[in-house]
């Protein structure tokens, strides 16, 4: 399955959904070059929408390569 249907309920709280909002946009840039390095994340809701990050894919890349090396360490 992808990020969005493994980590998707339909309780996230804000916090929760940017983070899988990230890994998703994340998943789907670095496996298609084309797509860009920038991950865009808005909050949208039924009064407008707020930036809340524009992130460099090979950033995240590091970062999650980190904590996947750290959780098969333990």
């Amino acid at each position: 399955y992808g990020v969005l249907d493994t980590g998707y309920k339909p309780d996230l709280t804000v916090d929760e959904a940017i983070e899988l909002g990230t890994r998703a946009i994340y998943h789907a840039t670095h496996r298609d070059a084309a797509s860009g390095g920038i991950n865009n994340l808005y909050h949208m809701t039924k009064d407008g929408w707020k930036f809340i990050h524009a992130v460099d894919v090979n950033d995240l890349h590091y970062k999650y390569a980190e904590e996947k090396k750290n959780a098969m360490a333990t």
